[in-house]
């Protein structure tokens, strides 16, 4: 016997994940559809079986799956996943858990960082992304050093240059904490809303009032026979300083 496979619908995805008969701890064969791409927010009493649903259940049966795609070679350093008691569960993509407690006291830890997924996600927007800047959005291709070497020495002759990098404020930093990061830099000076301040000296500023700041990362005087000087310029401390 013959069968034969729609072409249409073997190339619609999925739009939700199938559980059917799921039997792991509480859950009493238990079967029900969550929507993909979408914000699931699981509830119950306690021991309702939450976690045996989105953990034991969903989680397991995701890991489960990626270990049999793995080599029997690369199976042999990883723990193996027993198989959830449940019949079957379909529309799993790559799967990802995060429980409820303290895995490191970094305070800028993110679920980015703690996953590893924002080192993919720097590498993809960094290979894919277009890059501007960050306050007027015009674009700044990326650029070698020697580019950016001959854009400055093709200025006028005697102009005075000074390098400069954005420094933006993430949330719960403090100004001191910046301020100290960017000496250990190297940088001494900022520019706090147009006006230079030595970060090196004792500084009273409102926070709430800051509204941009840039790094001084160097300063120069434009002439050909500075060209080595002005080289290094580009890769040191601050990578994203613009003229």
């Amino acid at each position: 016997m013959t069968r034969r496979l729609d072409s249409n619908a073997a190339q619609t995805a999925r739009t939700t994940i199938a559980v059917e008969g799921a039997r792991v701890h509480n859950l009493k064969n238990i079967s029900l559809e969550i929507p993909r791409d979408r914000l699931i927010v699981v509830t119950g009493l306690s021991g309702s079986g939450k976690s045996s649903l989105a953990f034991d259940t969903i989680y397991a049966e995701g890991q489960r799956r990626y270990m049999e795609s793995l080599s029997s070679y690369a199976k042999r350093f990883v723990t193996q996943v027993a198989k959830p008691d449940v019949d079957f569960v379909f529309g799993l993509s790559p799967v990802i858990s995060i429980e409820q407690k303290t895995l490191s006291n970094n305070p800028r830890s993110t679920v980015g960082t703690m996953t590893d997924v924002a080192s993919y996600l720097n590498l993809l927007f960094a290979t894919i992304g277009h890059p501007q800047c960050p306050r007027t959005a015009e674009p700044t291709p990326s650029r070698s050093a020697s580019q950016i070497l001959e854009a400055i020495l093709s200025l006028p002759a005697g102009a005075e240059i000074e390098l400069r990098a954005p420094v933006f404020k993430v949330y719960g930093e403090d100004l001191d904490f910046i301020f100290t990061e960017l000496r250990k830099r190297g940088c001494r000076r900022v520019v706090v809303d147009g006006k230079s301040v030595d970060i090196a000296a004792q500084l009273e500023l409102d926070e709430t009032a800051v509204q941009h700041m840039d790094a001084v990362v160097d300063r120069f005087v434009v002439n050909r026979k500075h060209e080595k000087a002005i080289r290094p310029a580009s890769p040191r401390r601050c990578s994203s300083a613009t003229a």
